[in-house]
């Protein structure tokens, strides 16, 4: 019975090292809320700075009161459009900063709604 006990701590802690080990190598998320309205994501498009390697989830949200409809893509960074927000809808998009560049990020269905995302090296 004994043997059952320590067998089982050390899966348990082995366990939790492989959790431990995978938060600390792909590192904290970065959380950046969205706020589409007015033809105009957080009332002015405005520039994002992210680094390289960074993990972030944009969580974008469609705050209109008339029925009109959003989306959200980075087509630079493999963000597709992924179907429409109506209003009061939410998304959540994860996006790891593979490479440093400028990129644009927007909405599909509005093509002047959009604006730049800055990707620093380390």
């Amino acid at each position: 019975m004994r043997r059952i006990w320590i067998w089982t701590i050390f899966f348990v802690l082995l366990a939790s090292g492989m959790i431990v080990w995978r938060i600390a190598r792909t590192g904290p998320v970065r959380i950046i809320r969205m706020s589409m309205k007015g033809y105009a994501f957080n009332d002015g498009n405005p520039t994002i700075t992210l680094r390289s390697g960074e993990r972030v989830r944009f969580v974008v949200t469609n705050d209109e009161v008339t029925p009109i409809l959003h989306n959200f893509r980075i087509p630079g960074m493999g963000v597709p459009c992924a179907g429409v927000l109506h209003p009061g809808e939410r998304r959540d998009v994860l996006v790891t900063a593979s490479r440093p560049g400028e990129f644009t990020y927007g909405c599909c269905t509005h093509p002047g709604m959009s604006g730049k995302l800055v990707v620093l090296p380390r």
